[in-house]
């Protein structure tokens, strides 16, 4: 990724809270915290599994690439996050807040970037050598797969899978 490039994935970045949004409103909390197999992600688990992603991994691993020379990274088992955490048994408009936060965080954090901050590289766990960009790139992938499985778990839930749609005590209010 090229310096160029950067306005255009921290737009991508900022949008990701609000499609998050946008793929639970208006669903019930059982179809939110509804897991179509053990295997899968419920709607809730993959809020929470970002916020815990952005805030713990891709937000200190930004920091730590711009602030230390070739820091090792840590790497985050979100499975294991999702079960120690009990991810499915948290308030969605919560977990959704913490994300957006995290996220412009992680947004303001890169505003400023140079083309050789962009080269600034480090070790992460089981990946090897990253540079920051690459890193990036890490975590628009990531926010595209998961805007992707939510998407797909949306529309199962409103073709009659999970549970009937109707609106969520905790939803997260429009315009967020």
């Amino acid at each position: 990724m090229r310096l160029a490039d950067l306005p255009i994935l921290l737009g991508a970045l900022r949008r990701t809270p609000v499609a998050v949004a946008g793929l639970v409103n208006g669903l019930s909390g059982e179809q939110i915290a509804w897991k179509p197999s053990p295997g899968e992600f419920s709607l809730l688990e993959n809020v929470c599994h970002l916020r815990d992603i952005e805030q713990d991994g891709y937000l200190v691993r930004v920091r730590r690439l711009l602030l230390e020379d070739d820091p090792e990274l840590q790497d985050l088992d979100g499975d294991r996050l999702a079960a120690e955490r009990r991810y499915n048994e948290q308030a969605i408009a919560f977990a959704h807040a913490a994300f957006t936060q995290a996220r412009e965080l992680t947004v303001t954090t890169l505003a400023g970037v140079s083309e050789a901050d962009l080269r600034r590289g480090g070790t992460m766990d089981g990946v090897g050598h990253v540079t920051l960009s690459s890193l990036l790139e890490k975590l628009s992938d990531h926010d595209a797969e998961h805007l992707r499985l939510m998407t797909d778990l949306r529309a199962r839930l409103v073709a009659g899978q999970g549970r009937p749609v109707g609106p969520h005590p905790c939803a997260i209010p429009p315009g967020s």
